[in-house]
C-alpha cells in the first residue's frame, strides 16, 4: 500500500494490459472506489493521488517529498 492506495498498478477506467494501454473511453464505466486507485487512466492521476501529491508538496513530510524546501517554506521567504 502506498499513501493509502491499494490500487497502485491498475488504472481506474482505462482498456488494455492493467487498464493502461489507452484511456477512459465515452462509455467505459470507471471503478467504483476510486480513491483507492493511483492512476485514473494511461495518463493520468487519480484525483486521490492529486491531492495526496498536493499536500506533500506543500508540507512535506520527509525530506524526499521536495527539494530543498516545501511550498509553505517558499511560501514563507
Amino acid at each position: 500500500m502506498f499513501l493509502g492506495f491499494t490500487n497502485t498498478n491498475t488504472a481506474c477506467c482505462g482498456i488494455g494490459r492493467n487498464g493502461g494501454q489507452l484511456t477512459c473511453l465515452p462509455g467505459e464505466p470507471p471503478c467504483l472506489n476510486r480513491d483507492e486507485y493511483v492512476f485514473w487512466d494511461a495518463f493520468h492521476p487519480s484525483a486521490a493521488a492529486n491531492t495526496a501529491i498536493a499536500k506533500r508538496s506543500y508540507n512535506a513530510q520527509r525530506s524526499s517529498d521536495v527539494y530543498p524546501i516545501d511550498i509553505s517554506q517558499l511560501a514563507q521567504l
